[in-house]
């Protein structure tokens, strides 16, 4: 990873300033909430996606380091509305803006990020870029209001695994997709290289982390607490017999705030053959994602998508 980031170290801290500077303000409470969230921006994998891909098609150029700031407000905005649905307390050991704040002023100001994100592409014309970051939005957008809808039916069918991976689809694999998609334009790439990378991106998925000990930006078992059956947990349910189902089921149902109940649901898929299920399957993601960059001509930032892609699965 660090080789990584030594590679578009200069970038990185081009995409810092421009963020900053962007999110000036003379609201006191705009410029609070903007260095509590930016002052520990996390592993930015999404913005480093854009550099690398943009380096992987031709060169790195301002317009890719538009992308970035398009991608990391984004996301932000994203991560600031998931937090007020989850009801989220901390996320990178730091207090959510909703818990540090308000609900309201945590929706606002991930609003604000989203108008300062489109509000970018129409200063420099880069309308192409625009169209790839609204129509994202919109995905991620029914994304969450999909699993919102889909949450707390409690069935563990095969149809139910399907809708998993449809729901993790829209929210997570596509902005990654669309990261690279956005390198790949802002490089002038062909519009080949550019579905290429975009389907790369799309077989990134997170659903296996929720359960995991990696450290993640979001809390480990937010999706089982929020309602949300992802793939580990629906593959284990349904290799369980029926009683600890039901008993698993009401747990997430009735006692979502409980912390001795929501380890034992966490024990259970960690132990079950729920993860190697669902680490196979991303393993096949990532093959699909490393068939796809076999195609770009080899040099130091391919190499780098390719050792972040594997890194991030």
């Amino acid at each position: 990873m660090k080789t990584i980031q030594t590679l578009v170290a200069a970038e990185m801290e081009a995409l810092a300033a421009q963020v900053s500077a962007l999110l000036q303000s003379d609201s006191r409470l705009l410029q609070e909430i903007s260095q509590h969230i930016f002052q520990t921006p996390g592993k930015q994998v999404r913005p480093m996606f854009v550099f690398l891909a943009a380096g992987a098609c031709g060169g790195i150029t301002p317009k890719a380091l538009c992308g970035a700031v398009l991608v990391t407000l984004l996301h932000q905005a994203s991560l600031l509305h998931d937090d007020v649905v989850d009801e989220a307390t901390h996320r990178r050991s730091k207090p959510t803006v909703n818990a540090a704040w308000s609900n309201k002023t945590a929706v606002l100001f991930g609003d604000y990020l989203l108008a300062k994100a489109l509000r970018l592409p129409t200063q420099h014309q880069d309308h192409d870029l625009l169209a790839l970051i609204v129509e994202t939005s919109q995905v991620m957008s029914e994304g969450e209001l999909c699993q919102l809808a889909h949450a707390r039916q409690y069935t563990t069918t095969e149809t139910e695994e399907e809708a998993s991976r449809h729901h993790l689809q829209k929210k997570t694999a596509h902005l990654f997709g669309t990261c690279l998609a956005i390198g790949a334009t802002a490089a002038d790439a062909s519009d080949t290289q550019v579905d290429t990378l975009r389907q790369a991106g799309e077989q990134l998925k997170d659903d296996w982390f929720d359960y995991s000990s990696e450290k993640l930006d979001k809390p480990i078992g937010m999706d089982p607490r929020a309602g949300y059956l992802t793939l580990p947990l629906i593959h284990a349910l349904q290799q369980a017999p029926t009683q600890k189902q039901q008993e698993v089921l009401q747990t997430i149902k009735h006692h979502s705030n409980d912390p001795k109940k929501q380890q034992e649901v966490l024990t259970l898929v960690r132990q079950s053959p729920g993860m190697d299920y669902t680490r196979q399957k991303m393993c096949q993601y990532l093959q699909k994602a490393l068939d796809a960059l076999v195609h770009l001509v080899a040099s130091p930032y391919q190499q780098a998508l390719t050792a972040l892609i594997q890194h991030i699965i």
